[in-house]
């Protein structure tokens, strides 16, 4: 009974002298054999049991009347399938014995008794302060959560670690032959799914992308009836209508902002709609507008009109989840946080993960309303607070 699923199959016994039952047939024995016992390896169940293209009267069998049996439950199949359901999570194989089950991890970037956690870190910044240097690595924003790992590229500045995530849109990408009516829709995809992304940049401190709109008698953003031209599609696929170098609610370009456009009539470059190659670019810095997932282009269908549009990759710094955290790594290391005044509350809280079966978490410094949380044994916390008396809490951990 090994593998994830149990085995179902059937067994066609003919006539052998040297089989288990005798010729002619008197008697059967099923599971003893003369092997030893760990050799006698069959622990399942039997059904449709036929002798002599007869069903066996299993009643008669546990009644004394037609023959005996031994640690067997008829009329019923006691086994307990360990697999189903899977224990193992993130794609790991469930493998079972008769009293158990186990987990091969092998090759889903996890480890443990279920598969339950990653074996690579949560980001670059993480890398960073394991001392490694600029390259592409492995990463999972959400540890054990149902994100699988991806590959990003890290690059360590000295005072930065940038996260890129790739997208697949050549540079440069040549758009003809669009209009307002039938816009020319761009597919922007990446090196990662969107969920994946989208947690890089909600853990980032910043993110930015470029964005480039090359246009010859194409314009971008300018209509009469005020809806662009040209938008992008953002994160939750909601459109835009501003250009890298501008923000959210305001439909212009960096030019715009800037107030230095060829044409000091419109707000985009190429909304001065002239014969001569110009280019609208910028950062889009709004993280919770990236990536950008699609661009639709409306203005390249008249003669001479051409565009060319580049979406640069997604690029994030920082980590909030990883620099709101501590590691203590030998038994006298110890955060020290200044006086701050509780009047007549106070809330602290935390999470922590540890393989230590004890230790104190937190204690005040003064000699008088004295609180301490410690890790008293493995699943219990012991909390004490002191001012008039004395008060113990035992709290289960979860």
């Amino acid at each position: 009974m090994v593998g994830q699923k149990l085995r179902e199959s059937c067994a066609v016994w003919n006539r052998d002298p040297g089989g288990i039952c005798g010729w002619p047939i008197d008697s059967c024995y099923f599971q003893q054999t003369p092997f030893p016992p760990l050799q006698r390896s069959f622990q399942g169940c039997m059904q449709a049991i036929l002798l002599d293209d007869q069903p066996a009267d299993l009643h008669a069998v546990e009644k004394g009347v037609a023959g005996a049996f031994e640690n067997v439950s008829l009329d019923m199949c006691a086994i307990i399938d360990r697999c189903m359901p899977n224990h193992c999570e993130h794609g790991g194989r469930c493998k079972q014995t008769w009293d158990g089950f186990s987990c091969t991890c092998d090759g889903t970037g996890y480890t443990g008794a279920t598969c339950h956690t990653s074996i690579y870190e949560p980001s670059c910044e993480a890398y960073k302060h394991l001392g490694r240097s600029s390259d592409t690595y492995w990463v999972d924003p959400d540890g054990s959560g149902p994100l699988g790992p991806f590959k990003v590229n890290c690059n360590m500045t000295e005072d930065k670690v940038w996260t890129t995530v790739m997208n697949n849109l050549p540079a440069q990408t040549t758009v003809m032959g669009s209009s307002r009516d039938r816009r020319t829709v761009l597919q922007v995809n990446y090196s990662a799914s969107m969920d994946q992304v989208t947690a890089i940049t909600t853990s980032a401190e910043h993110c930015e992308q470029h964005i480039s709109y090359s246009c010859r008698t194409s314009r971008l953003l300018n209509t009469p009836e005020g809806t662009p031209y040209t938008w992008w599609v953002g994160r939750g696929s909601e459109k835009h209508f501003y250009w890298g170098g501008s923000g959210p609610g305001v439909q212009k370009c960096a030019c715009g902002i800037d107030r230095n456009c060829t044409d000091p009539k419109y707000d985009c470059n190429c909304d001065a709609d002239q014969k001569q190659w110009r280019e609208d670019s910028g950062l889009l810095v709004y993280k919770d507008h990236l990536p950008v997932s699609q661009v639709a282009v409306g203005d390249t269908n008249r003669p001479g009109s051409e565009a060319k549009l580049t979406v640069g990759p997604l690029r994030c710094q920082g980590d909030g989840n990883y620099w709101n955290a501590a590691s203590f790594s030998t038994p006298s290391s110890y955060l020290h946080f200044s006086t701050f005044q509780g009047e007549t509350s106070a809330d602290i809280s935390f999470y922590f993960k540890t393989s230590a079966p004890y230790g104190v978490f937190l204690e005040n410094l003064g000699n008088t309303d004295f609180i301490r949380l410690e890790l008293k044994w493995k699943d219990f916390l012991d909390s004490v607070y002191e001012e008039a008396g004395v008060s113990n809490t035992i709290l289960q951990v979860t």
